[in-house]
């Protein structure tokens, strides 16, 4: 397994974990003070679908898809970007996170704005490079030993 399979694979699992532990908080509401599933849902759901699902399924498309290998690119991906790409994946979360249940508290900042908006372009770039480089791997291949008819 490459290098940043492994990275965004462990990390899928770190928010799987947390993703449990805010649910775990949010099934004892009325033992906590104030409106905690109100406050966490949206963090909830993000953690469990970005953070582990969809962050667990790029990093098994980065190790499975077929490569076209180079010398440029010895894992047949830019290596930088896609590093870059999972760190504003995970950064831009726990901004989310941090940030979304202080807001839908009622607390609404000029902090927690910028800590959204700057999530949403952190999660956004994120998925724009993750599709620009999984995109090329996806071509269909010729069948060995079977022509190819034309249409």
């Amino acid at each position: 397994m490459d290098p940043l399979s492994s990275v965004m694979l462990r990390a899928s699992l770190l928010w799987l974990v947390a993703g449990v532990g805010v649910g775990a908080a949010m099934l004892v509401d009325r033992a906590l003070p104030g409106q905690w599933r109100v406050w966490l849902s949206p963090s909830h759901a993000h953690m469990l679908f970005v953070g582990w699902f969809l962050q667990f399924a790029l990093g098994v498309a980065y190790w499975l898809l077929p490569r076209r290998r180079s010398p440029a690119r010895p894992l047949g991906y830019h290596e930088r970007a896609a590093a870059l790409a999972a760190a504003a994946l995970n950064l831009g979360l726990l901004l989310r996170v941090a940030a979304e249940p202080l807001e839908r508290a009622g607390v609404v900042t000029d902090a927690t704005l910028t800590m959204l908006g700057l999530s949403a372009l952190l999660q956004f770039g994120a998925v724009l490079i993750f599709a620009a480089q999984l995109w090329p791997r996806l071509g269909a291949r010729a069948v060995r030993g079977r022509q190819q008819t034309s249409a």
